[in-house]
């Protein structure tokens, strides 16, 4: 079958390799998409952490049908699932508390050989079943939505609290989806790409604002008077974390969901001297819970509340993974928000 080998930096071919077999509670799934992940694009440019050997093929953000099962798996042939890509050790003293997300042992990754290929072998486990009118490869954008989801849940925002939600990208999108759905507002969003906040207006933003043309901290500040009960970082910069916090009242709250490759600098005093607190979101719900958060989006993408259109911008086929995916995604003008490789 074919699949997206990447050797090293800016380093990835599309090759022939030999198809995975599912062993026990395991199913082999035929992919309908894969999307390109802003971690993906950090290990595209930067190389992988830690010792991996490679060559190895990328992608988590899976939807597929099954094809071929191991034994003692309960899911037929046939079926159109999505996958969660992380697989926790069930061992550590985070999983026997429940907090699968937190594993210090945990498979980020372990879907064989990855999503940037024609077929892939999961755990079972981590296949959640598509409700009737959910396509598999709609489906793909569930989990980066998901994370979305997971930070709006763990950051203390209640109803009729105002947000500020940074990075209009495929995962701050779903912060504000789910911070709508939950009742907060105003919604501020800052953001400089003018698609993405074209979006980020139908998803529920009540106020977006280029930080190109204007401060968005002073202009959050002017029209709340104090700043938001909550903000949302989904960037991953020095700059954007500071104006995340910045944004927030006294005694406000930041969480931060972006990926950060260097360190940053902040201001202690800006927290200490206005009783602000900053806490991180990583991931999804996983393990025994993976479907409580997947099964919200699922339920939104069935019921129409959310359409996969205004995520993807584009979907294209794996042999264009590495000129029509990874470098269009990572040039300067570009105008993408989510890019499905369809094989």
């Amino acid at each position: 079958m074919r699949a997206a080998l990447f050797y090293g930096i800016e380093d990835m071919k599309v090759e022939n390799i030999d198809e995975p077999t599912p062993n026990a509670g395991e199913i082999l799934v035929d992919i309908a998409a894969c999307g390109i992940c802003g971690s993906d694009l950090h290990f595209y440019t930067e190389g992988l952490h830690g010792n991996a050997e490679l060559p190895v093929t990328l992608g988590h953000e899976v939807g597929g049908t099954v094809i071929e099962t191991g034994e003692d798996v309960d899911i037929e042939v046939g079926t159109d699932v999505v996958l969660s890509p992380h697989t926790p050790c069930m061992e550590c003293w985070y999983c026997e508390d429940g907090l699968y997300n937190l594993c210090t042992n945990l498979n980020a990754t372990s879907a064989r050989p990855g999503g940037y290929a024609e077929k892939a072998v999961e755990n079972a486990d981590n296949a959640i079943v598509l409700p009737e009118g959910v396509s598999p490869e709609d489906a793909a954008i569930a989990q980066p939505v998901s994370v979305g989801l997971h930070a709006v849940r763990e950051s203390p925002l209640g109803i009729g609290d105002s947000a500020m939600v940074v990075g209009a990208g495929p995962i701050g999108l779903g912060v504000i989806q789910f911070a709508k759905s939950a009742g907060a507002g105003p919604i501020y969003v800052s953001e400089p790409q003018e698609s993405r906040r074209e979006v980020a207006r139908e998803f529920g933003a009540d106020v977006v604002i280029d930080p190109t043309d204007e401060d968005p901290v002073e202009r959050v500040r002017e029209q709340t008077g104090t700043g938001v009960d909550v903000a949302f970082e989904a960037v991953g910069h020095q700059t954007t974390l500071n104006q995340a916090i910045e944004s927030t009242r006294a005694n406000g709250h930041t969480t931060v969901i972006g990926v950060f490759s260097d360190e940053v600098e902040i201001s202690p005093q800006s927290l200490v001297g206005h009783q602000r607190s900053v806490s991180g979101s990583t991931s999804h719900q996983l393990g025994p819970r993976v479907t409580k958060e997947y099964n919200a989006v699922l339920r939104q993408l069935e019921t129409g509340k959310l359409d996969a259109d205004q995520y993807v911008t584009s979907r294209i086929d794996l042999e264009d993974v590495v000129d029509r995916g990874f470098e269009t995604l990572l040039s300067e003008d570009s105008k993408e928000r989510k890019i499905l490789v369809c094989p």
